[in-house]
């Protein structure tokens, strides 16, 4: 389903798009539309490709001082099973 949207957008930004629409025989909305799916599309992609690099980085590890992992093993319940 499909639905009308209002929006305000940069004169200069617009008139390029509309050109750019006609070049490629598209209707604006279908311009926007394909944009808005292919940054959507890229900022998903981003943010796995982000969680994906933080494991890669660290080769699984996390470099703590040794007084941060003191803490943490004087955490209770740290050694039961």
């Amino acid at each position: 389903m499909k639905k009308k949207v209002g929006t305000i957008l940069d004169e200069e930004l617009l008139v390029k798009a509309k050109q750019v629409a006609v070049s490629h025989n598209l209707s604006l909305s279908q311009l926007f539309e394909d944009a808005l799916r292919m940054y959507l599309l890229s900022v998903v992609s981003n943010k796995e490709k982000r969680k994906r690099n933080i494991s890669q980085k660290t080769r699984g590890s996390m470099p703590v001082s040794r007084s941060v992992l003191d803490s943490i093993m004087q955490e209770e319940g740290v050694y039961e099973i």
